[in-house]
Parts: structure tokens; sequence; C-alpha cells
């Protein structure tokens, strides 16, 4: 069977590596590539700070085993993840060795070296135009050069996705995509990385008081990638004074850590952050031979660092699935809806916080606990980061040994002013 992946991302890339297991497999990407980690066009958050969490990591070298080496020899950095610096609004995060390992790293970097992985064939600079479906079935996709015949069409295109105008044009009705902006922008510029600077060092966005942060991360070439975070429509700005400015306002010492620092690069700016779900698993006349993956179908505010890992996951499942008739595709469909499902309620909820008001009660209760516990308490933080970095479930976070835990922990004080959050970890 020929499958084609429409998008040669890294949701393409990945969903190419599992497809060539059991098909002929090509990838259609309209940016011209190059062997070189290059920023494009198609990918405008590859400028920003990207979180690998640590279950993509474990996914990807499952994928490709010995990539993590690969990826520090080609100038990655390679740390714990319990040793990240992160002010929350309660203070500094209690930090504990956890023995999960974390990458940092560009996006070009990592994209590349899973490219030159990649067995299938790719065509680059292919402008595609849309879908060639007959009697229900996808047969194929059209490109401005023709049409490219296929057994299967994979749509990994990312949030430019144009599936369900697509569809549309084929009586194929979707559901509205759900929605949530917490009107989040970025400016980011690349420094020469301190000799001391950590390897992750961010101060978190928290609704509804704390609408500034940072992200910073040591990447390949010894430089440190800053991103200033702003939601609620608190942009940071592009212009230097305004960066500047910006960066002095936060309460973590970011600007005192980069004082010597050379700056590299001009700011960039990217505000394309809103989280967006479709779901493709309640359409009823979804047509054979036609599945998506990844941002084409849950597109989460890449603050949260969920986008490679839930790739990945949606990129394993073709290996338990055959089935591409019309009723396969749609229990596909079902099975990348349940992968993301959790990732959305957590991070389309704590973005809700800016959008929606939100009552206390025992959540907010709960939640004001955990904000303090994770400052004080190792064990807390331990279970908290597992949860984040997808290593655990949820559910771990409810165990009663959590609960006496918690129970020490007063409520939260007065909410945290600009400046001073206190001595930086170092």
């Amino acid at each position: 069977m020929k499958a084609v992946v429409m998008g040669g991302g890294i949701a393409g890339l990945l969903a190419a590596r599992v497809l060539s297991e059991s098909h002929e497999v090509v990838v259609l990407e309209r940016d011209a590539l190059t062997d070189e980690p290059e920023y494009r066009a198609g990918v405008p958050q590859g400028r920003h700070t990207h979180g690998l969490l640590v279950r993509g990591g474990e996914l990807l070298e499952e994928l490709f085993p010995g990539l993590r080496d690969e990826l520090v020899e080609r100038g990655a950095v390679l740390a714990d993840a319990g040793d990240m610096r992160i002010l929350q609004p309660a203070g500094w995060l209690a930090r504990t060795h956890l023995g999960l390992p974390l990458l940092s790293l560009s996006r070009p970097l990592l994209e590349t070296t899973i490219r030159r992985r990649v067995t299938a064939e790719i065509r680059s600079g292919v402008h595609v135009t849309g879908l060639s479906v007959r009697d229900g079935v996808v047969d194929g996709v059209l490109t401005r050069d023709g049409k490219v015949e296929a057994d299967l069409v994979v749509d990994a295109s990312g949030r430019s996705s144009k599936l369900a105008a697509w569809l549309a044009e084929a009586g194929v009705v979707t559901p509205e995509p759900e929605v949530v902006d917490s009107r989040t922008g970025y400016a980011t510029r690349l420094y020469e990385a301190p000799a001391d600077f950590p390897v992750v060092f961010a101060e978190s966005l928290s609704a509804p008081d704390v609408s500034r942060g940072v992200a910073a991360m040591r990447v390949e070439g010894g430089r440190v990638m800053v991103t200033a975070q702003g939601a609620n429509g608190d942009h940071p700005p592009r212009d230097l004074d305004g960066f500047q400015g910006f960066l002095d306002s936060l309460r973590a010492p970011i600007s005192e850590m980069l004082a010597d620092a050379e700056a590299l690069t001009p700011v960039y700016l990217f505000a394309r952050t809103a989280s967006r779900r479709n779901a493709f698993e309640k359409v009823a006349h979804w047509p054979a031979g036609l599945v998506a993956v990844g941002d084409a179908v849950c597109a989460f505010n890449p603050v949260y660092g969920q986008g490679i890992t839930v790739a990945a996951m949606d990129a394993l499942l073709f290996r338990q699935h055959d089935d591409f008739s019309a009723k396969g595709c749609r229990s596909f469909q079902r099975k990348v809806a349940k992968t993301s499902q959790l990732p959305w309620l957590m991070s389309s909820n704590a973005d809700r916080g800016w959008t929606e008001h939100q009552k206390g009660g025992l959540l907010g209760w709960y939640l004001k606990k955990w904000q303090v516990g994770v400052v004080h308490d190792p064990d807390l933080f331990s279970r908290f980061v597992r949860v984040v970095h997808m290593v655990a479930a949820p559910a771990s976070l409810l165990d009663p040994v959590v609960f006496r835990r918690l129970a020490k922990y007063s409520r939260q004080g007065p909410r945290p002013e600009r400046r001073p959050a206190g001595s930086t970890p170092r």
C-alpha cells in the first residue's frame, strides 16, 4: 500500500517512520528542505524555545534508537528533569534528582536529525491544494503539479491544516473546532550562554495574576534561547529596548543573568498560540483512506510543550491499526482523540483561567495547595514533574499520601509583585 503524508514537520516525519514499516511512504512538504538545521516558514514557532517532554524523548528514542546520543553529539544539552530552575507564584520550585533525561535543543536541530533517519521518500517544495475524493474514498492528494495517488492519505500539516475546508468541498461536514485562546505571545532572542547559566530557567505564567514570564534554555552552539512570554494580550515587544524592559519587569532575575552575555540575533515574535481541537472522531461520513494526526487534529498552546509528545503517540497508533476503510478511519480518529484527551484537559483548563471566570471551591483550594507544595516539598515536586512530562498519570496526584502532604501547607500568601523574587538557585 502507498501512503502519502501531508506535512514534513515532526508529526509527519514520525507518522512516516512508523508507516514505512508496512507501507510505501511519500512525504509532501511545502517548504524547501536542506540537510542543515535551518528555520523555515512552515514552522513559525521554530525560532522559539521548544520543550521536549521526557515522555516525548522516550518515544523518539524508541522510534530512533540512539537518537538522544546523536543529538548530544550535535550540541543538544542533556540534563535531569528535576534540575530545572522554575519560578512559580509561590516561589522557586523545589528541586530533586529524578533520573529523567531532559534534552534542551532547538527545533531545527531536532527536526533535521529526525528527517535524516526517516527512510520514506520526502518531496519538498510541493504545494498541496486539495484531496482527490471518489465515491467516499480518498485516493490521493492534489498539488499544483498534479495528482499524487495514494491508498492512504495522512494529514500532518499542523496548525495550517485545511482539511476541514477540503472535506467540506467533498460534502463532508465537520464540527466547528473547540478553541481556547489565552492570547499568549512570544518574543525570542539568542545569546551566548554564560558559563553558569542553567539548562532550563523559567518564570511561569499563572492565570489570572501573573501575565508575564520567560523560558530560557541552553541549546546547541553554546547559546541560550530566551523566550519572553506574555498572556492575556500582554505581549513582549520586538524592539530591543522594549524587549529588555519586559525582561527587567519579571520577578525572575533573567536580566541580571544575561547582563554580560552577547546577544546574537534580533528579537523574533510569535503569537499564534491558541489551542484548537477538531472533533474529527465525531464525523459521521468520514471518507475511507484518510486520517489526521498531530496539530492538524489537536494543536496545543506551545508554552506547555505537549505537541511533539502527542505527535509521537499518534504515530505509534499506526502499528496497531491496518484498517483504513471508512469505518477503520473513524476508529483511528477516535484513538487519536483519546491520545490527546488528557494533555488537552491539562493545558486548556490552565488557559481558560485567562478567558473565563474561575470559581474557587475545592478545585481552587487544591490547586493553591499544589502551588505551595511544589515549592517546599521535593516529593510533591517529583510527582508534579512526572505528570507534566507525561511519564505518570494525573491520578498519581490524588494519592492519599499527597493529600496528607498538601494538608501541611496554608493558604497561599498575597499576590506576587513583579520584583523581587528572592535569590536565584544556581
